[in-house]
């Protein structure tokens, strides 16, 4: 596995930045389009932490959105004429003011970042109470299958990373401060058709999945 540092992640994104969304899994993009815009409804002022190219920013509709990024060229990749902010930004130690935003997402972010703790801590400071912090990580609790997977090049290299699991991601939120409203497992089986994805999440509900699906609160 590569050093896994700011300066490391951040090169290794800038190589696969040219077409990198178009290389995602349909079953997981499914899910993001279905689950994020459900854990923020109601937020007016939205950030993507890791944005990228991806178009689910500009899909959820808020009034006023962000999209942060690590990588320039990643950011670039994004549709200036849909309306969101750009910032390209260590989220460890964001570039805005307190109570910033009502809601924040990241989308595989989590498992990338050197220090997550830091990035909870900055998620809490940047939301103004009540606000709502939603993510999605790949599940550190079958890290060994993970790490299969990517060998048979049956998922996208991560790069430098490290994973967490559920009890070391509830540990960062309750230590930022957050409420914790859900940690679930998702995306046990993640090919095929939308239904057969969903029944097989339910299934597995608590017991197995390849992601993580948490949102956090802030009193």
């Amino acid at each position: 596995m590569a050093e896994h540092t700011t300066r490391t992640v951040r090169e290794h994104y800038a190589k696969l930045a040219e077409g990198y969304d178009d290389g995602a899994n349909a079953a997981c993009k499914r899910a993001y389009e279905r689950l994020i815009p459900v854990d923020l409804r109601g937020c007016a002022r939205v950030l993507e932490i890791g944005a990228g190219a991806s178009p689910l920013l500009d899909a959820i509709g808020a009034p006023f959105s962000c999209g942060a990024d690590l990588s320039h060229a990643m950011l670039s990749r994004r549709n200036a004429a849909a309306g969101a902010a750009r910032v390209v930004a260590d989220m460890q130690q964001a570039p805005f003011p307190p109570s910033s935003f009502d809601g924040v997402y990241s989308l595989n972010v989590m498992e990338h970042v050197p220090d997550p703790a830091a990035l909870l801590r900055e998620c809490h400071r940047l939301l103004a109470p009540g606000g709502r912090c939603a993510l999605i990580t790949p599940n550190g609790g079958v890290a060994g299958l993970l790490e299969l997977l990517e060998r048979l090049r049956l998922k996208l290299p991560e790069g430098p990373h490290r994973f967490v699991d559920t009890a070391e991601l509830r540990r960062h939120a309750e230590a930022a401060g957050f409420r914790v409203e859900r940690i679930e497992t998702l995306l046990a089986f993640p090919a095929g058709p939308d239904a057969l994805v969903q029944f097989i999440d339910r299934c597995c509900a608590g017991k197995f999945g390849l992601f993580l699906h948490a949102v956090f609160v802030k009193p």
